[in-house]
């Protein structure tokens, strides 16, 4: 397969990126498949032709045809994993931390927002911190203080 003009992609010539479609696509698609297939199979062509998509803003940048191949296949790689971070963030809580120290001087406790707001879950939860306060105190000195900052 001929290696379409670089002058032509760079002018936005329909015909040469017709070409490069068939030229690159492969180099996308792979890229986008080896990161996403394990966990997100249906993204990975959207991926792939969001990496074609911006590559076609970034064609001017380039000195050789030969850049693109490897340009769009870091492209597809970086945008599957930020998919891939997108996607893991949500089933987490989307990223969202607090710390248990500003919950408590809030007026919340720890333990209460970890058992959910019942009564009894709250006090199993301070049950069992009571007992891993007491396991944690039998701890020599470095081990007890290591765990606690950990």
């Amino acid at each position: 397969m001929p290696l379409p003009d670089l002058r032509d992609l760079q002018r936005g010539d329909s015909a040469a990126w017709d070409e490069a479609f068939a030229w690159l696509w492969p180099a996308a698609f792979g890229a986008a498949h080896a990161k996403l297939q394990p966990f997100l199979p249906g993204e990975v062509e959207d991926v792939a032709m969001e990496a074609l998509e911006e590559l076609i803003e970034k064609v001017r940048e380039v000195r050789a045809v030969e850049e693109l191949k490897p340009l769009v296949a870091s492209i597809a790689h970086h945008r599957a994993v930020s998919r891939l971070r997108q996607h893991f963030a949500a089933k987490r809580g989307s990223g969202q931390t607090e710390s248990l120290e500003a919950r408590a001087e809030a007026g919340g406790s720890g333990e209460t927002a970890a058992a959910g707001g019942s009564p009894l879950e709250a006090l199993t939860q301070k049950e069992l911190a009571n007992v891993l306060g007491g396991m944690m105190a039998e701890l020599k000195p470095p081990q007890g203080e290591l765990l606690q900052d950990f």
